[in-house]
């Protein structure tokens, strides 16, 4: 079970300058963790890409939209959530279905391919008023 006081979390207005701070705290959590340099490198693309996503087309890059990110994380395991505030529901198993009958190089949906990848876990949350991507990893 994760204690109430190890999380942090961060809002931004939509601009793909703030990815570099979802990755500063990443980095004060291997410091804190003990996280090998392979493990801290997928944890960080797969951070970028979903903060990346939130950003652009989650929220368009509209300064007006917010990104939330959340780090849980106890001794062995790292949760991060990322939400947007998209004003459209993404059908995330459309997307998904896309994937595995495109080619791996293919430009859209590379980075929903890497998270998938690096992660342990990754769960999409659709709804009316943004998306909310949950990654999970064990350290």
């Amino acid at each position: 079970m994760l204690r109430k006081n190890d999380h942090i979390s961060l809002e931004f207005i939509s601009h793909l300058k703030f990815t570099a701070f979802g990755v500063f705290v990443l980095t004060y959590l291997r410091n804190t963790l003990s996280i090998d340099e392979d493990t801290f490198f997928k944890i960080e693309m797969a951070l970028r890409e979903v903060i990346n996503n939130a950003i652009l087309h989650g929220n368009k890059s509209d300064p007006n939209k917010n990104v939330q990110v959340r780090f849980d994380w106890k001794r062995d395991f790292l949760r991060i959530t990322v939400r947007d505030e998209s004003e459209e529901k993404v059908d995330f198993d459309a997307i998904n279905k896309k994937l595995k009958k495109s080619k791996i190089l293919s430009f859209n949906g590379r980075g929903l391919l890497i998270m998938k990848s690096y992660m342990d876990k990754v769960e999409f949350y659709p709804s009316k008023n943004g998306s909310k991507i949950v990654l999970e990893k064990y350290l």
